[in-house]
C-alpha cells in the first residue's frame, strides 16, 4: 500500500462481507511491532493471497504493483534485479543496496548482496516492502528492505498438506516449449512442536535462445515452544539453480530476430548452489520482547559470460557467510493513554569470498587468469531507539545506529603487460545513522507523517575490480540523506474497505556508485556526485461486497520520478518518468475474474546520449475457480501482444539495446490443500 498499510493491502474476498471483527495485523519493518492503523512511512504489507498467486514463479508481478519499485527477471525466473526508488543504478543484475530478512534471519550478506532467489512466493505468508533508507532500522542501506515470513507462528500452525503446479507457454516459435513449476508443503503439528517439510521444482526453456532457467529447493522448518512465551525455530535448506544469459540485442536485431542471443556464442550462464542453516529463539513476557537469530550459508557459483569478442570471460565464486541478529524491546505506560518503548538491536555479519575470473576458454582449466581475490568482510551494526505514543494520536520514533565495516582483500591481478601482480586492499569505515519519524492520527481514519533518515551502501566485493583493466576500482561508499512526508486515509464499514496514500520524498546521494560506459562494450562502476532522487507515490484501493457472493476489489498506484545527476545528467537512466497501474478482481461465489495492468512512461537509456525506450503497457488477465480447498487459475499475459523490453540495458555501448519480452502467453495453475 504505501504509507498506511490497510489502504494498500489486498484483502481476501472471503473477508469482505464483514470487516468489523478482523484483528489488525502487526508490521515489523519499523523494528518495533506496530498495528497497521498506527504505521507510518512508505511501507506495504502483502498478504498470503496476494503473494501465492499463479501469475509467475517469482515476485516480479507483485513487487511491480508497488509504486517506486521495479523488478525484472530474464526468462521468467532467471536473472533477477530489483530497484526501489532507482537504487539499482549500480546493479545491471542482482539485488544490492536492499536488505532482505526472512523469518527474522538476515539473508543480505556482508558484501551487501541479497539472494532474492531464495524467496519463493508460494511459501510466503507475509512480505513487507519498505521503500527508502533503512540505515537506522534493519541494517544500513538507502534502497529499502524486504521483510518476509515463510511460516505461520506456532500458535497458528496446523497439520496439513499443500501442493501447487503451474504450466505456461513461453511465447517462442516452438509451440511445444512450456515452463513447469510444482511443489509441496507438509506440516505436522503437535502440542508444542510443528515440523514443516517443503520442496519445489521449476523448469523454463525460455522465450529466447539461451534464456532457459531452472530452480530446485528443499527446506525443513522445526518450530517448538518449550515454555509459555518462548518460541524456537530451526531452518535447514538447499537451493540449486541455473539460468542462461542471452545478452541484449541491438534495436534493429530486436525487431527482426527477437529470439536470437549473442550470449549463445559463449555459453553464457550461471550455475549456483546454496546450503544454509538457521536457528532462532524469541521470548515475549509481559512488556518485554526479545529475540536472537543465527544464520549460516555456503554458496558456489560458476558464470561463463560474454556477448562479444570485447566482453567475455569466466567467473567462479565460493562464499561462506554468517549473520547474527539480536533484538530486545520493553514498554512502559506514559501519561494516561500513552506508552514508551525502548529497543536495542545488533547485527553482526561475516563473510569470506573467493572470487576468480579467467579469459573465456572452452577448457576453463587452461584459461589465462585475469584476477583472483580472497576477501574477508566483517560488519557490525548496533542501534538503540525509543518510541513515544500519547493521546491516542501522536507517535514519535527516534533511533540512532552505528555501523562499522572492515574488509581485507588480497590476491593477484593481470597488468596491461599480461603479467600478474600482487593485489592487496583494505577498507574500513564507521557510519552514524539517525532516523526520526513523527506521525499524528487525524480523526479515526487518517494519519500524516514526517521523516528523516540517513542510509548508505558500501561497494560490494564484486565491485572491487574494473572489468576492463582488472585494476582496483577504489570505489567510495554511498551516503544518502532522505526526507519524506506522507498521508493516509481509510474507511471501513460492514461491506466496504477503501483507502488512499500519498508520499513525497527527496533524497540526496553522495558518492553514488553508477554504471559508466567503457571503451569496449562493457560497463564499469564509478562514484558520481550530485545524485538527487525526488518523487511522489500514491496508492488507492476499494473493496466492496455487493452481496455475500458478489465482490469487487480494485487497487491503483502510480509514481512520478524526478532523478538526476546534477549537473551531469538531468534524467537518470533506467527510471521511467512516470508509472501507473491497476489490479483488481471481480468475484461471484466461487468464480473470479482478475487483471493487473502496468504503464511505464519513457525511460532514458544513456547518461550522455539522447536515447529513450518508448512508453509501454504490461497486462495480464485471469479467471479463477475455488472449491473444497482447490484453486484453479487460467490466465493470459500480454493479451494485446505488445512489443517491449523486459530487461532494459542502460549505458550500453554503441546504441539502444533491448531484451525482447515474449508476446501473448498462457498459463494454468492448480493449488490444493487439506488438513491432516
Amino acid at each position: 500500500m504505501g504509507m498506511g498499510l490497510a489502504a494498500g493491502t489486498p484483502q481476501s474476498p472471503r473477508d469482505l462481507s464483514d470487516t468489523t471483527e478482523v484483528k489488525e495485523a502487526q508490521v515489523w519493518a519499523l523494528r518495533i511491532p506496530t498495528v497497521e492503523s498506527r504505521t507510518a512511512g512508505s511501507i506495504t504489507r502483502l498478504n498470503a493471497e496476494t503473494l501465492q498467486n499463479g501469475f509467475s514463479p517469482d515476485l516480479q508481478d507483485v513487487l511491480n504493483s508497488q509504486p517506486g519499485v521495479s523488478m525484472d527477471t530474464r526468462g521468467a525466473g532467471g536473472s533477477r534485479r530489483l530497484q526501489i526508488r532507482n537504487s539499482g543504478l549500480r546493479s545491471p543484475f542482482g539485488v544490492r543496496n536492499i536488505q532482505l530478512l526472512l523469518d527474522g534471519f538476515i539473508l543480505t550478506n556482508a558484501s551487501g548482496n541479497s539472494p532474492l532467489e531464495l524467496v519463493n512466493p508460494q511459501w510466503i505468508h507475509t512480505l513487507e516492502v519498505l521503500r527508502g533508507p533503512t540505515g537506522a532500522l534493519v541494517g544500513n542501506s538507502y534502497g529499502g528492505a524486504l521483510i518476509g515470513r515463510s511460516i505461520p507462528t506456532l500458535a497458528q500452525a496446523s497439520s496439513h498438506l499443500r501442493s501447487y503446479a503451474r504450466v505456461a507457454s513461453t511465447g517462442g516459435n516452438e509451440a511445444s516449449r512450456v515452463s513447469t513449476e510444482s511443489g509441496f508443503s507438509l506440516t505436522q503439528r503437535s502440542a508444542s512442536n510443528a515440523l514443516t517439510v517443503r520442496a519445489n521444482w521449476t523448469q523454463n526453456p525460455g522465450y529466447r535462445l539461451q534464456e532457459a532457467n531452472a530452480r530446485n529447493t528443499a527446506e525443513a522448518h522445526l518450530q517448538s515452544s518449550p515454555s509459555a512465551g518462548v518460541n524456537r525455530h530451526l531452518w535447514l535448506g538447499w537451493y540449486g539453480g541455473s539460468w542462461q544469459l542471452p545478452g541484449s540485442l541491438k534495436e534493429s536485431d530486436a525487431l527482426t530476430s527477437p529470439e536470437s542471443a549473442p550470449g549463445a556464442n559463449y555459453n553464457a550462464h550461471v550455475s549456483r548452489s546454496r546450503t544454509w542453516v538457521g536457528w532462532s529463539t524469541s521470548r515475549s513476557t509481559g512488556t518485554v520482547q526479545s529475540g536472537l537469530w543465527a544464520y549460516g550459508q555456503i554458496s558456489d557459483k560458476l558464470n561463463p559470460f560474454g556477448t562479444s569478442a570485447f566482453y567475455n570471460g569466466i567467473k567462479t565464486e565460493n562464499e561462506a557467510f554468517a549473520s547474527l541478529r539480536y533484538w530486545r524491546a520493553q514498554s512502559w505506560p506514559f501519561r494516561k493513554s500513552g506508552k514508551i518503548t525502548w529497543d536495542q538491536s545488533a547485527i553482526f555479519l561475516s563473510e569470506f569470498l573467493d572470487l576468480k575470473e579467467t579469459d573465456y576458454r572452452i577448457d576453463a582449466s587452461n584459461a589465462p587468469l585475469r584476477y583472483s581475490i580472497q576477501t574477508g568482510v566483517n560488519k557490525l551494526w548496533a542501534s538503540t531507539g525509543v518510541r513515544m505514543e500519547w493521546d491516542n494520536q501522536w507517535q514519535m520514533d527516534a533511533q540512532l545506529s552505528l555501523e562499522g565495516v572492515d574488509r581485507q582483500s588480497e590476491g593477484e591481478s593481470r597488468t596491461t603487460d599480461a603479467e600478474l601482480k600482487p593485489y592487496e586492499a583494505s577498507f574500513r569505515e564507521l557510519n552514524l545513522l539517525p532516523f526520526v519519524q513523527v506521525s499524528r492520527q487525524l480523526g479515526l481514519s487518517s494519519r500524516v507523517f514526517l521523516q528523516y533518515a540517513r542510509g548508505g551502501s558500501q561497494p560490494t566485493s564484486f565491485e572491487l575490480v574494473d572489468p576492463e583493466s582488472f585494476e582496483l576500482s577504489n570505489l567510495r561508499s554511498e551516503q544518502a540523506h532522505a526526507f519524506e512526508a506522507g498521508a493516509r486515509w481509510r474507511h471501513n464499514s460492514r461491506r466496504t474497505n477503501a483507502g488512499a496514500t500519498l508520499q513525497l520524498y527527496h533524497q540526496l546521494v553522495q558518492n553514488a556508485i553508477a554504471q559508466v560506459p567503457g571503451e569496449a562494450d562493457g560497463l564499469f562502476l564509478s562514484n558520481v556526485d550530485g545524485l538527487t532522487m525526488s518523487g511522489m507515490e500514491f496508492t488507492g484501493n476499494l473493496a466492496h461486497s455487493f452481496t455475500d457472493q458478489f465482490r469487487l476489489t480494485i487497487r491503483v498506484w502510480g509514481a512520478l520520478n524526478r532523478h538526476a545527476f546534477d549537473p551531469f545528467a538531468t534524467v537518470v537512466p533506467g527510471t521511467p518518468l512516470h508509472t501507473a497501474g491497476t489490479a483488481g478482481r471481480l468475484g461471484f461465489n466461487q468464480l473470479a475474474l482478475g487483471w493487473q495492468h502496468e504503464w511505464l512512461d519513457r525511460i532514458k537509456l544513456h547518461n550522455t546520449q539522447n536515447d529513450w525506450a518508448d512508453a509501454h503497457h504490461r497486462t495480464l488477465v485471469f479467471v479463477q475457480h475455488e472449491s473444497r480447498g482447490q484453486q484453479w487459475q487460467l490466465g493470459m499475459r500480454n493479451p494485446l501482444n505488445l512489443t517491449y523490453s523486459s530487461w532494459l540495458q542502460t549505458n550500453a555501448f554503441g546504441g539502444k539495446y533491448f531484451n525482447p519480452a515474449p508476446g501473448r502467453t498462457m498459463w494454468m495453475s492448480w493449488r490444493w490443500s487439506f488438513g491432516l
